[in-house]
């Protein structure tokens, strides 16, 4: 029987890969007056051509998708994954210029790596910063194939009719703003996030849930990225998260802000002007460019966005008149899965996004 202790021991063995622990300074530019400290994980296949960005939760840590290692690797996959300002040992930033900061970082990181192209994977929060990356980065997604997925999209309160999260953006900025403090206090606690309080829905969760394993799931990757959860979130808990309280004032759009979601506001706004330019850029390039796919992946049971009202808004956002013929999208409802959990391995959506993306 293996004890708790080796278990422990484990887990801080595979965490403390470091891979998981890389760093990087950009210097100062015309924007920014001092250098910008960047921490990031670079795992899975190592390669240049199948390369994922993933733009994380609220919970913007490097550490999210660290337990995808080994799948990745059977996939031929290499996985970036920057901690967002505020996080690890990124440099934090405030609300209104987290969006741009995103776009720099994200940038002069893959041009550190020598990486030219990679498909982009939005989780949650993380959706606003990959549409960021749509509108802004676009000449870093595959040439041919450009291919996106959002898993579980934030939808903002006012679309989704989600009346905790009404709720939460009556509080003032200066609980919001706060709110890191709870997250480091109850993970220290050992709660796993779980805290009765109007915001915990903005955390996805890192427990997993017994749910009935998807067909070629592998039950022992399954058992080892279940076994380290609990480290996982020390880990995170342990370092800065001052970005969570950024982040959740960025999500709900606090008038105090405007325009921190980038120029276009809303989803609503921002596919025409996608489909625009990927229509420009079909016409201007002499190679043969397949549609930008767009693929959605909601969870059966959201208490985030709710499984009705923001659904509906989201694809009618993304409707045919909208996208034209640059842009594919499709949406499925993963079953057996909440907003917290539906990038478990246990589920299959990862190892389906990896096999999705261009070869």
């Amino acid at each position: 029987m293996v004890s708790d202790n080796d278990g422990s021991a484990a887990a801080s063995h595979f965490l403390d890969d470091e891979r998981f622990h890389r760093k990087c300074t950009l210097p100062p530019n015309a924007s920014r007056p001092t250098e910008f400290k960047l921490t990031y994980a670079d795992f899975g296949h190592r390669n240049d051509e199948r390369v994922l960005l993933f733009c994380g939760p609220l919970v913007g840590s490097r550490f999210v998708l660290t337990t995808k290692d080994k799948l990745a690797q059977e996939n031929g996959v290499r996985i970036i994954s920057p901690d967002r300002p505020g996080f690890g040992g990124t440099t934090d930033v405030p609300p209104p210029d987290r969006i741009r900061v995103w776009l720099e970082m994200v940038e002069a990181l893959l041009q550190h790596l020598a990486i030219r192209h990679v498909s982009v994977v939005g989780y949650s929060g993380g959706s606003i910063y990959a549409m960021n990356m749509l509108l802004h980065l676009r000449h870093l997604l595959h040439p041919i194939h450009p291919y996106v997925a959002l898993c579980t999209p934030w939808v903002h309160p006012s679309h989704s009719g989600v009346s905790t999260l009404k709720l939460a953006g009556l509080l003032p900025n200066s609980l919001v703003g706060n709110f890191d403090r709870l997250i480091q206090l109850v993970g220290n606690m050992g709660s796993a996030f779980q805290f009765s309080n109007v915001l915990a829905g903005l955390v996805p969760s890192l427990s997993q849930e017994p749910d009935p394993l998807a067909p070629g799931a592998n039950p022992d990757a399954v058992a080892l990225e279940e076994s380290l959860s609990t480290e996982i979130l020390r880990r995170i808990t342990n370092e800065d998260v001052r970005g969570i309280s950024q982040d959740a004032l960025l999500l709900l759009k606090r008038d105090e802000y405007p325009g921190c979601w980038g120029t276009w506001g809303d989803y609503d706004t921002l596919v025409p002007l996608l489909a625009r330019a990927e229509k420009e850029r079909r016409a201007t390039d002499s190679s043969t460019i397949s549609p930008l796919r767009v693929q959605v992946f909601f969870a059966e049971s959201d208490t985030m966005i709710g499984t009705t009202v923001a659904r509906a808004w989201l694809d009618n956002c993304w409707r045919s008149e909208q996208c034209g013929d640059s842009i594919e999208y499709s949406n499925t409802i993963v079953p057996k899965t909440t907003h917290d959990t539906i990038l478990n391995l246990r589920h299959g959506v990862v190892e389906h996004i990896f096999q999705q993306m261009p070869h």
